[in-house]
């Protein structure tokens, strides 16, 4: 993961930033492959990044 601090409870990640940029992270973020990312945003788990999910889907090059 390429997070500089991954926070987690038992194994299960939580976000505590409050920021637009912590929110387009957990939906948008090109730096990295993996589809399911840490939450960066306010919540817990994992979210689904969208741009990693639409290059192996192949809409997005």
């Amino acid at each position: 993961m390429s997070y500089k601090e991954d926070k987690n409870f038992w194994g299960i990640p939580y976000g505590t930033e409050i920021s637009a940029e912590a929110f387009v992270k957990d939906i948008w973020d090109p730096t990295t492959e993996e589809i399911l990312t840490p939450k960066q945003f306010l919540g817990i788990g994992w979210g689904v990044n969208l741009h990693a999910l639409g290059r192996r889907v192949g809409v997005i090059k």
